[in-house]
């Protein structure tokens, strides 16, 4: 079964001020803009890398953002994949997953590309 996967790295979200302070409201609505496709309901599984992010996000900050996705509900019910480093952030994007879950949004967080990548192939039935 063939699989679109849409990758955004927090680069290409995240508004960081002068002061090194995180921009939430614009990052959110900047998220919402690269993950919208031209058709709705979006059909492609989004992963989003958080690899590269320099600033610590915090649970509040992670969940501002899940918040965006829940408002713009038909627009992600695909899979959504966290790839987050181990630690402090996974434990903040294990938080994000389960509130996503509680939603009913298919939210799973990672700390490697290639399980993000296999999870993407299992069927949603499975």
């Amino acid at each position: 079964m063939a699989t679109k996967i849409k990758i955004v790295t927090t680069g290409d979200f995240l508004e960081i001020t002068p002061e090194g302070v995180i921009d939430m409201a614009t990052s959110r609505q900047l998220l919402v803009d690269i993950a919208k496709a031209d058709r709705h309901p979006v059909d492609f599984d989004l992963l989003i890398d958080f690899r590269d992010t320099q600033w610590r996000m915090s649970t509040f900050d992670l969940y501002q953002l899940a918040s965006e996705l829940f408002a713009h509900g038909d627009t992600f019910r695909r899979k959504v994949a966290l790839l987050v480093h181990e630690g402090a952030t996974f434990d903040s994007a294990a938080f994000l997953e389960t509130c996503s879950h509680n939603r009913g949004f298919s939210v799973d967080a990672f700390t490697d590309f290639e399980s993000a990548m296999r999870w993407f192939l299992i069927p949603e039935d499975v």
